[in-house]
Formats: structure tokens, C-alpha cells, sequence
């Protein structure tokens, strides 16, 4: 092999390596468990993301929001590594006042937290 063959075949194989890095390099992301007191899933829970512990008090400007699934979860995506204050509620439960926070979210993974509903 010549250096140019050798210089072309390096080239493209940096290029196919940092392409397939740069697409299995995962959001930062929170996936949130909606359980009530019993320890069962709630399904169709309303839960909302907040930035600041007084936009989580008075309930102003969320961040996010989004409504559990069967199995009691829901996932943000493409989130900062701060920490988040969650309120999660149904029309009959909810956590005010458990002061529902995140420690800061791991950058580049998916953070998991459970957030019971009374």
C-alpha cells in the first residue's frame, strides 16, 4: 500500500469512528417512577419539572412535562446535569409539600428516581 491509500483508509476509518461515537453518545435524561403509598404504579399521573425551588412552589414556569405510562413511568429527554424539582399528581394524589428534587442529573445518562404520590 501507498501513503496516500494508507492516509485515505485512516481518514475514513477516524471518520466512521467519531461518527458512530458522536450517535451512541446518550442525552442526559430522567426517568421517573410515579408509585403511591402501597408501593403500586400510578398510571396517567401528571408529572411536571421545574428548575428552581420557587417556580416548583408557586407551580410557574415548568420546565418540562409529561403523564406516566401503565407502569407508573415517564421519560425526559435531552435534560442539563442540574438538579430538578418534581411535582407529580393525579386527581387524587399528589407530593406537595415532599419536596420532590434531584440531586444533579449525570450528564450523559439516564437518571432514575421514584417520586411517591399521598
Amino acid at each position: 500500500m501507498n501513503l496516500s491509500k494508507i492516509s485515505y483508509f485512516l481518514m475514513i476509518s477516524f471518520l466512521i469512528s467519531h461518527t458512530s461515537w458522536t450517535k451512541t453518545q446518550l442525552p442526559t435524561a430522567l426517568k421517573i417512577q410515579v408509585m403511591d403509598a402501597s408501593e403500586h404504579p400510578v398510571a396517567g399521573a401528571e408529572v411536571v419539572l421545574y428548575t428552581t425551588e420557587e417556580n416548583y412552589r408557586f407551580q410557574k414556569n415548568a420546565f418540562a412535562k409529561g403523564e406516566t405510562d401503565k407502569k407508573g413511568r415517564v421519560t425526559f429527554r435531552r435534560l442539563q446535569p442540574i438538579p430538578y424539582f418534581i411535582d407529580a399528581r393525579n386527581e387524587l394524589k399528589k407530593n406537595d409539600g415532599l419536596a420532590a428534587v434531584t440531586d444533579s442529573l449525570h450528564k450523559n445518562k439516564i437518571n432514575k428516581v421514584v417520586v411517591l404520590i399521598e
